[in-house]
C-alpha cells in the first residue's frame, strides 16, 4: 500500500456522528449514577503531553482508585494526603472538609456532606464510591504489628501475548508474564513482592538466570508509635514539595481538571507497579518532633538502565574514561542492545525535609543529593548546554501551603547547585459557592537542574520555561458545569527541535450537562499554538504550529448493571506553509456490571482517521487490574478490546482481555499495516479478607 500523504475520506466520520446521534435515541429516565469523565480525561491528557513516561505512574492511581472501591477511606480518619490522593477533589474542598470535621467532630452520616462549603453534589456523588463512615474502625481498634498475622492477602498472576511477534533478535518469547503478592492491614502496614517479564525478554535463561528480568520489593508502614508517622523499605515513591527536586509519583499535568493544579499527598509511599523506571530503592521514614516539627529522611540505591560509553586508552587498550549518556526509563530488555543498557549505572540518592506545620498551613525545608558511579555527558547538542553533566547534583527547595477561609496558597522556591533557579506559586480561591479559580505562575530557569522534576508545566522537568496559568471551574445548579482554562509560556532558551527561543499560548474549555442521575454529556475544545522548527528555502526557522481538538462524548444507563458510553472527536493542526493535518476518532462502549451476578464485562468498538502522526488522538481504555491502557491512534483503521470479569468465589477472580487494531492505512511513511492482536489473563486470589466485593 502507498505511504504517501492521502486525503481524508468522508465515510469514518460521517459514520461516526451517526453512530454517536443514534445513541442518544437510548437514552430513558433512568435514575442511575454514571461514571465521571474525570479520571478519563486527566490519564489522557497526561499521556498526551508525556509521551515517553512510564505507564507505572498511572497504574499505582487507577490501583489507589480499585483498591479505595473495595474497601473505603473513612472520612472520620482521612488526612489531607489521603484525600488528595483520590485526585477528585480540590484542595479548597479538603481543607473545608478537615475544618468542619474539626470544628464539629466526627461525621455522623454521610449526609452531612452537603453542609460543607464548595462541596456539590455532583462532587459528592464522584467521591462516594471511594469513601465512607467508620470504614477501618474495627482494624484500628488493635495494635498495627498485629498487622504481621492479620489482614488482607492477594496474589495476582498475569499472562499476555501480542501477535504478530515482529522483534525478530528478541533474547526471549513473546509471552508477557507478571506476578505480585501484597498483603495489606488497615491502611497502616502493607508489604509485597512484584516480579514481571515482558514480551522478548528471557525468563530462566539467558540474561536472565534469576527467571524474571524485574523484581521488586517493599514493606510500608504507618503510625507504629506516636513519634514514627511512616517508614518505608524496599522500593517506594516520594514526593517533595511541588516537584521542583523530586517527584515519583503520578503527576499529571494540564486537563479538563481545570483546577487540578497542586501537587500534594504523603511524602512517601509504597511502589508495588510494575514499572521499572520511577521509584527510589532503600528506606524512608517521616518522624515526629512534637506536635507541629516533621523530619522526612530517605537514602536509595539501585542500578539504572543507560546508554553507557567507554573511550579506551591508545596505548594499552583499557578503559581510560567511562561515562553515560543517558537514561533509558522504558524498562526493555529484549535485544542485545537493550541488554547491555540493564543495570549500568549506579545510582544514589539520599534526602531530607524539615517541616514546620501551622493549623492554616506548613513550611518545608528540602534537600536532596543524587550521585552515580560513572559522569553523566550528554551528546553535545546546542539545546543541551544547560543539562547536568557531572556525578554528582544537590539541590535544595522552600515550599509552603497557606489556608484562609477560600484562599489556598502553595509553592516551591529550588535551587541547584549550580546557581540555577526554578519557582512556582499558585492560589486557588472561591469568589462564590460555585467558583473557584486557580492561577499558578512558574519561573523556571534554563540553568536549573534536577533528574527527578515533575512540577505542573507546559514542558517536562523543571528549566527552560516561564508561565502563567488560569483556571475556573464554574457551577450552574445542579445540572450544568463549566471547565476553563489559558496558559501561557515561553522558553528562553533552545529545546529539542526548536531552534530558538519560542513561546506558545493554550486555552481549553468543558461544558457537563447531566439532566438527570445516569446522564451525562460533555463537550470539549482545545486550542493550542506553539512554535516548532520548520523550513522556509533553505533557512531553517521557527513556526507557529496550531493544534485544535473537539469532543462530543455521552454516557447513560440503559438498564440495571448497564452502561453505554459514546465518542466523537475531531484535530486539526496546522503549520505555516504546510497543508492541515486532521484527524477523526469515534467509539461506541458498553459495559455491563449487574448488581448481583458474578460475571461483568467491557467492550468497545473505534475507528480512527489521520492523516498522519502528529494528528493522533488518545483515547483511555478500561483494562484489567493494576494494568494501563491510552492508546494513541494514528492514520486509518479500526479497534475493538473486550474485558471480562468472573466472580468465581470470595477469593478469586479471574480476568481475560482481548485487543485487536486494524491498521488500514500506516500512520508514517515506515509504519505497519495488518491486524495486531493481545491477549491477556489474569487471576486474583484473595484470603484472610474481610471485605466483600
Amino acid at each position: 500500500m502507498s505511504s504517501c500523504p492521502y486525503k481524508m475520506r468522508a465515510p469514518y466520520p460521517i459514520a461516526g456522528l451517526l453512530v454517536f446521534a443514534a445513541s442518544l435515541l437510548w437514552l430513558p429516565p433512568l435514575q442511575a449514577q454514571t461514571e465521571d469523565p474525570a479520571t478519563g480525561e486527566l490519564l489522557e491528557s497526561f499521556f498526551r503531553e508525556n509521551e515517553q513516561v512510564n505507564e507505572a505512574e498511572a497504574q499505582m492511581f487507577l490501583e489507589f482508585l480499585e483498591k479505595a472501591r473495595r474497601r473505603p477511606l473513612d472520612l472520620n480518619r482521612a488526612s489531607r494526603e489521603d484525600l488528595h490522593n483520590l485526585r477528585l477533589l480540590n484542595e479548597l474542598q479538603i481543607a473545608n472538609f478537615l475544618h468542619y470535621r474539626e470544628q464539629l467532630g466526627p461525621l455522623l452520616t454521610i449526609y452531612e456532606l452537603q453542609a460543607i462549603p464548595g462541596w456539590e453534589l455532583a462532587d459528592i456523588q464522584r467521591v462516594l464510591p471511594f469513601v465512607g463512615l467508620n470504614t477501618g474502625l474495627d482494624d484500628r481498634y488493635g495494635s498495627v504489628w498485629q498487622g504481621l498475622r492479620r489482614g488482607q492477602n492477594e496474589l495476582l498472576l498475569r499472562w499476555g501475548r501480542p501477535t504478530p511477534w515482529a522483534l525478530r533478535n528478541a533474547e526471549g518469547s513473546p509471552d508477557l508474564l507478571a506476578l505480585r503478592f501484597l498483603h495489606t492491614f488497615d491502611r497502616r502496614l502493607r508489604f509485597g513482592l512484584t516480579a514481571e517479564k515482558d514480551p522478548g525478554e528471557a525468563f530462566f535463561r539467558s540474561s536472565n538466570p534469576q527467571g524474571f528480568d524485574f523484581y521488586s520489593a517493599h514493606f510500608y508502614i504507618e503510625n507504629a508509635h506516636p513519634a514514627l508517622r511512616a517508614a518505608a523499605l524496599g522500593d517506594y515513591s516520594v514526593r517533595l514539595g511541588q516537584g521542583l527536586l523530586l517527584q515519583t509519583r503520578f503527576a499529571p499535568g494540564k486537563s479538563a481538571e481545570t483546577i487540578a493544579i497542586v501537587r500534594g499527598g504523603p511524602r512517601i509511599a509504597p511502589y508495588s507497579a510494575f514499572g521499572e523506571a520511577l521509584f527510589l530503592r532503600g528506606a524512608a521514614a517521616v518522624v515526629r518532633l512534637g506536635p507541629r516539627w516533621e523530619i522526612t529522611a530517605l537514602a536509595s540505591y539501585r542500578r539504572r538502565d543507560a546508554n553507557v560509553r567507554e573511550v579506551l586508552d591508545s596505548t594499552d587498550l583499557t578503559t581510560a574514561e567511562r561515562f553515560f549518556t543517558s537514561l533509558q526509563t522504558a524498562g526493555l530488555h529484549r535485544t542485545p542492545a537493550e541488554i547491555r543498557n540493564k543495570g549500568a549505572i549506579g545510582e544514589w540518592v539520599g534526602g531530607a525535609v524539615l517541616a514546620r506545620r501551622w493549623r492554616s498551613g506548613q513550611v518545608a525545608l528540602n534537600a536532596v543529593h543524587i550521585q552515580y558511579d560513572a559522569p553523566w555527558q550528554p551528546a553535545p547538542a546546542p539545546y543541551r548546554l544547560y543539562a547536568f553533566r557531572g556525578q554528582r547534583l544537590t539541590s535544595f527547595s522552600v515550599d509552603y501551603n497557606w489556608q484562609r477561609r477560600n484562599w489556598y496558597a502553595f509553592g516551591e522556591i529550588a535551587r541547584s547547585q549550580n546557581g540555577g533557579v526554578a519557582a512556582l506559586n499558585g492560589l486557588l480561591f472561591s469568589t462564590d459557592s460555585r467558583v473557584t479559580m486557580a492561577l499558578l505562575h512558574r519561573y523556571f530557569a534554563p540553568s536549573y537542574q534536577a533528574i527527578y522534576a515533575a512540577p505542573f508545566a507546559e514542558t517536562s522537568g523543571a528549566n527552560n520555561e516561564h508561565g502563567l496559568y488560569w483556571g475556573a471551574d464554574v457551577r450552574f445548579g445542579r445540572k450544568w458545569q463549566i471547565n476553563a482554562y489559558a496558559d501561557v509560556w515561553r522558553h528562553p532558551w533552545l529545546r529539542f527541535r526548536t531552534n530558538g527561543p519560542s513561546q506558545g499560548h493554550e486555552y481549553l474549555g468543558r461544558v457537563i450537562w447531566t439532566p438527570q442521575r445516569g446522564v451525562s454529556f460533555y463537550g470539549l475544545w482545545a486550542y493550542e499554538v506553539k512554535e516548532r522548527n520548520g523550513t522556509q528555502g533553505r533557512e531553517t526557522i521557527l513556526l507557529e504550529q496550531h493544534r485544535q481538538r473537539f469532543r462530543l462524548h455521552a454516557s447513560y444507563r440503559v438498564g440495571a448493571g448497564v452502561e453505554l458510553r459514546s465518542r466523537v472527536e475531531w484535530t486539526r493542526l496546522t503549520v505555516r506553509g504546510s497543508q492541515p493535518s486532521r484527524g477523526f476518532l469515534a467509539y461506541q462502549e458498553a459495559v455491563v456490571r449487574p448488581m448481583a451476578g458474578r460475571l461483568s464485562g467491557v467492550g468497545r468498538f473505534v475507528i480512527f482517521d489521520t492523516q498522519d502522526y502528529d494528528a493522533r488522538i488518545y483515547a483511555f481504555e478500561n483494562d484489567l487490574f493494576a494494568a494501563v491502557s491510552i492508546p494513541g491512534f494514528a492514520g486509518r483503521g479500526s479497534r475493538y478490546f473486550v474485558n471480562l470479569q468472573w466472580r468465581v468465589a470470595r477469593w478469586l477472580r479471574l480476568e481475560a482481555r482481548y485487543e485487536q487494531t486494524i491498521q488500514r492505512v500506516p500512520s508514517s511513511p515506515s509504519g505497519s499495516i495488518g491486524r495486531f492482536s493481545e491477549w491477556k489473563l489474569q487471576a486474583r486470589f484473595r484470603w484472610n479478607d474481610t471485605t466483600e466485593n
